[in-house]
């Protein structure tokens, strides 16, 4: 039995669909309340995992757990660290701790590229850790729970930061060039002046069927102390996001140039090795690909 923690969210559900698909017995718990998942099968435990009690009993006879459950949203978080930081944190530590007591041989922590904050790239998984923001923050938190876990007693501790992920669904940069270009709305590139000249922001941006294939592979790996950057492992600026959008669509809104929060890095992008060489991973969608079925999703879905 696999546990999903948050498995109804954007990249939940796409993990419980493939391991349903592959007849794994999966169990998600969730405090949402979506009923449109497109396979049969999952067992859905409706609750809240900041409740002990509640992820004790999801995660009786379950012998692999991912965490997917935490709040995502970088800005949000710098007006509401505290929320942040302990729905966050509290979950993890529950799973932990519920993990500990019950022998699960597998916990899966979806972390994130904001634990580096604003470390210079390529980053690697060695790269001392330096979150800008409260999201970050929570994150790196719930990194060093798995392995102060793992080193008292002897847990797993298997960590996936996960760089930019877009895709249908999701709510993110992708989303909101696709709806202004869509609703005749000028488009809006973050990045920084630096001396009279605009530099825009560079993300690693990777589809989020990739990132869901990449957490299937760590939940079949051996137990022990895995930390791995599942990102495309280039950068693209978002200024040629923007254009790609306006091709895609057939659209000619304005592009606008804005600052970039000071809690955000100019420039993140992965060196995802490890990630391919311990999980015989390799991310497989272009950005071009990306965004063709952002649009056609998004123009279905209107």
């Amino acid at each position: 039995m696999i546990l999903v923690v948050g498995g109804l969210g954007y990249i939940g559900r796409r993990v419980v669909e493939s391991l349903v698909s592959r007849g794994e017995e999966v169990r998600v718990l969730d405090k949402a309340r979506r009923d449109d998942l497109h396979l049969q099968g999952p067992e859905i435990v409706r609750g809240d995992a900041t409740e002990f009690s509640m992820v004790m009993e999801a995660m009786r006879g379950v012998e692999r757990v991912v965490n997917l459950a935490a709040h995502v949203d970088v800005n949000e978080s710098i007006s509401h660290p505290q929320r942040y930081l302990q729905n966050n944190i509290t979950i993890h530590l529950n799973l932990l701790e519920a993990a500990r007591r019950l022998g699960v041989e597998k916990v899966v922590l979806a972390s994130s590229a904001a634990v580096y904050g604003d470390a210079p790239p390529p980053l690697r998984e060695e790269a001392e850790a330096k979150p800008t923001s409260p999201y970050g923050l929570s994150k790196l938190c719930c990194e060093q729970l798995s392995m102060a876990y793992h080193r008292s007693f002897g847990t797993d501790a298997t960590i996936l930061r996960y760089f930019n992920v877009l895709g249908e669904g999701g709510r993110n940069v992708l989303k909101i060039f696709v709806e202004n270009a869509l609703n005749d709305k000028p488009i809006i590139v973050k990045g920084r002046w630096v001396r009279g000249e605009f530099f825009p922001a560079s993300r690693d941006f990777i589809y989020v069927d990739d990132v869901a294939g990449a957490t299937l592979r760590a939940l079949a790996l051996e137990p022990g102390l895995y930390t791995l950057n599942i990102g495309c492992g280039r950068p693209v600026d978002v200024r040629s996001l923007a254009e790609l959008v306006l091709r895609e669509t057939g659209t000619e809104v304005d592009i606008l140039l804005d600052e970039i929060g000071p809690h955000e890095p100019l420039s993140s992008w992965s060196d995802n090795t490890q990630a391919r060489q311990i999980l015989g991973w390799t991310p497989e969608t272009s950005l071009e690909t990306i965004v063709r079925r952002y649009v056609e999703w998004y123009r279905r879905k209107k």
